[in-house]
């Protein structure tokens, strides 16, 4: 009866809030307005529904958007800026600008200046920039586990929802994205409040302290957006010709979604940016040979083949700044802005290229573009090979590596005692099998044993925002994502080799 009454009990705490229900379907729905804008001709007009104009205007909107993550990690107010009520109404009125002109200017017929269209284009960037750091901040209230759900899940409706609006005809699409973005803005305002407390002088101050930008990682995430941003180019391309069925994009979502489900289930450890890299990118070279050098129409076939493996690094990389917040006790929204400026960057420069590339005279240089993004690849491959724990938004300086200090071989006769010696056996293994630093090998003991980080901070006598930030960079080494996983790999360690 009390294991009945207990497993009741853990059913209950587990299940969502009404609160925490509406900020999941919010972001749903935000997600998918974003997809829809960026990766589809859905708010293109008729004077902007060329491959040449879909280059410009989506590059527009991405530059937009990498200058205002950019500008948000220098405002010294970037907490209150993003929780403030009047502030996001205001942004969700320019967010609601260029859908609504869109919709005017199709049932109207009447046509809007360029100049006036790109600024709507850079408002739309500079709004959804906004709204993807609210998010950030509003799903830390979540917890880690919860956080990896939602995002999964709500990236996988988020296609299935995007196929949807882009199979219907035009105007019904247009009201169908407006009604995606209030929506999303309506349950927003339900959401569970941010649990953010830290100022920005304090994560100023904590990168200041513990790290630095990574010119390594910055250059993968730049040639990842770059890449994405041709291709994506490409597929819309064809999609606004009528060569690909408009669900091309939504479908490809889910794609990314499925895979990254089973890799999180099959090999969770492929999911370490440094891993997924090395393991995605050799078909990356084979597929932008494809795509560079094949005639039509097989070049059209391999773009959305492409495009899932490019967006799934996309993907991951936004999944771990969505949590790299909460890991290391500082602002989310300011991790996820810091961690994504250079990937959107890239994009925009990935879709004025791809822009490039349509004119006549672009045409020509096809074959060149190829080329350099394949020797773009390669010495991506290599600087991720060489440095494959480095990230886009900050990288600890690296310590040296020393053995772990031999456990005591006193004999214990105290069964407690016999299997935490048991554990500090496994757990020298695994300092040594994912090349810890001495620190984040006792950091890993107390792991292994179900501690919190509060817990450890007063047995070590540190800070409890250090133990956070080793427990990250533990986390990234061993290329898991919860302590669970940790348990699980420390447990299969054998113990008898460090005899």
């Amino acid at each position: 009866m009390a294991e009945t009454t207990k497993g009741h009990a853990n059913r209950k705490a587990n299940r969502y809030s009404e609160r925490e229900l509406a900020g999941i379907a919010g972001f749903t729905l935000f997600t998918a307005s974003v997809l829809l804008a960026a990766f589809s001709p859905l708010l293109a007009t008729v004077a902007t529904n060329t491959p040449v104009m879909h280059g410009l205007t989506h590059g527009t909107m991405f530059a937009a958007m990498a200058g205002f993550y950019f500008v948000i990690t220098r405002c010294k107010g970037r907490n209150e800026l993003v929780s403030s009520n009047r502030v996001r109404t205001g942004f969700l009125a320019l967010q609601l600008l260029l859908p609504g002109i869109v919709l005017l200017e199709t049932v109207l017929a009447f046509a809007l200046p360029l100049v006036l269209q790109f600024a709507l284009w850079a408002v739309f960037g500079a709004s959804g920039a906004y709204f993807s750091c609210v998010w950030a901040d509003v799903r830390s209230s979540l917890g880690e586990e919860r956080i990896r759900a939602a995002n999964l899940w709500s990236f996988g409706l988020a296609g299935c929802i995007v196929a949807g609006v882009l199979a219907m005809p035009g105007p019904a699409a247009i009201t169908a994205f407006l009604l995606l973005c209030a929506s999303s803005f309506a349950l927003l305002a339900a959401s569970p409040p941010s649990t953010t407390e830290l100022t920005s002088e304090r994560d100023e101050r904590w990168l200041a302290e513990t790290s630095r930008y990574s010119p390594n990682g910055s250059y993968i995430m730049l040639v990842d957006g770059i890449m994405c941003g041709v291709i994506a180019g490409l597929v819309v391309a064809r999609i606004s010709k009528g060569v690909l069925p408009p669900i091309t994009m939504g479908a490809a979502f889910v794609c990314v979604a499925l895979i990254f489900l089973l890799l999180s289930r099959k090999a969770p450890r492929l999911l370490a940016m440094g891993r997924v890299q090395l393991v995605l990118l050799p078909f990356l070279v084979c597929g932008l040979i494809l795509s560079g050098f094949l005639q039509a129409p097989w070049n059209t076939v391999a773009a959305p083949p492409l495009f899932v493996i490019l967006y799934l690094l996309d993907y991951t990389n936004a999944s771990v700044l969505s949590l790299r917040g909460t890991l290391l006790s500082i602002s989310p929204c300011y991790c996820f802005a810091r961690g994504r400026f250079f990937i959107v960057l890239g994009q925009a420069l990935g879709w004025f290229a791809g822009a490039f590339v349509a004119t006549d005279f672009g045409k020509g240089w096809l074959t060149v573009a190829a080329m350099v993004l394949i020797m773009l690849v390669c010495a991506y491959i290599v600087v991720a090979t060489v440095r494959p724990d480095q990230y886009a938004i900050v990288a600890e300086e690296p310590e040296p590596v020393e053995a772990p200090p031999a456990p005591m071989s006193e004999p214990e006769t105290d069964p407690e005692a016999v299997v935490e010696q048991h554990y500090k056996h496994k757990c020298a293994e695994a300092t040594r099998a994912f090349n810890l630093t001495p620190r984040e090998g006792e950091i890993l003991f107390y792991l292994v044993k179900g501690r919190n980080a509060r817990h450890i901070a007063d047995q070590l006598y540190v800070a409890e925002r250090t133990v956070k930030t080793h427990t990250y960079h533990i986390y990234q080494k061993m290329g898991i994502h919860s302590q669970q996983e940790l348990i699980d790999i420390v447990e299969a360690q054998e113990a008898g080799d460090t005899t």
